[in-house]
């Protein structure tokens, strides 16, 4: 199975990473390879949280830990997927630190179901690196147009509290715009000359980031405090062989 940053490295290499607001790339279908079925990294780190606002009100909540090198090609395999739109593509996370095992992209409309009416494909992407606040998008009008991230299971059927607490597996459900927006901020992220070490993407009840009904999202970089509280993001990826 081959690696997410092997399989994004020589486009990685061709995209400005700066200066911000000054560099540009262009972004066609044909400018990414064709996202496989199956690939991983074991440098993508999640861990589950649940999040409670006023008593009464619970999110699923994820804490993504990745470095510059695979906030950028994550970035791009997110972009790769809404041009090319695959079936699938999995994306399996081989670090056993992580709690979640799978991050899923399915295609919006089935080649053999399309919807009634038109259905849009993207054609270009003029990106500029840029920056972003920790709070990227807290004063956006339209949620539909935000990231939506679904914690589940594989078989997406959760009858029990165990299930429930042992999902493990990240759906991408939300649409072009909002998947795009997400990889946007992977690819600013991964930038040198970037400092925030840790944005926020929270539900309407915080600090909007993500659309409706979707898990949130807390993404740290090397340096961040919460980066520091986790030696485990220094150590292998596999536990040793004496760990309880």
């Amino acid at each position: 199975m081959i690696e997410l940053e092997q399989h994004y490295a020589a486009l990685a290499a061709q995209v400005p990473d700066g200066p911000p607001d000054e560099a540009e790339f262009l972004f066609r279908r044909e400018s990414f390879p064709v996202p496989p079925a199956e690939l991983k990294s074991s440098r993508v780190f999640f861990r589950k949280i649940a999040r409670d606002y006023n008593g009464w009100h619970r999110v699923d909540h994820l804490a993504l830990f990745v470095d510059e090198r695979t906030a950028r090609a994550l970035g791009l395999h997110l972009l790769a997927c809404v041009f090319h739109d695959p079936e699938s593509s999995v994306l399996a996370v081989s670090s056993e630190w992580s709690e979640v095992r799978r991050v899923v992209y399915r295609a919006r409309w089935p080649a053999d179901d399309p919807p009634l009416g038109l259905v849009q494909r993207p054609a270009t992407l003029r990106y500029v690196p840029s920056p972003n606040k920790k709070h990227p998008w807290l004063h956006e009008n339209d949620p539909a147009s935000l990231p939506l991230l679904a914690l589940s299971n594989e078989t997406e059927m959760v009858l029990s509290d165990e299930e429930w607490r042992a999902r493990d597996v990240v759906f991408i459900e939300s649409g072009a715009v909002g998947t795009v927006r997400l990889a946007e901020l992977l690819l600013n992220a991964s930038c040198p000359w970037n400092t925030v070490r840790e944005y926020e993407l929270e539900s309407d009840a915080g600090f909007r980031g993500v659309a409706p009904m979707s898990a949130e999202l807390r993404l740290f970089l090397p340096g961040s405090d919460h980066w520091t509280a986790h030696p485990e993001l220094r150590r292998p990826t596999r536990p040793p062989s004496s760990a309880p």
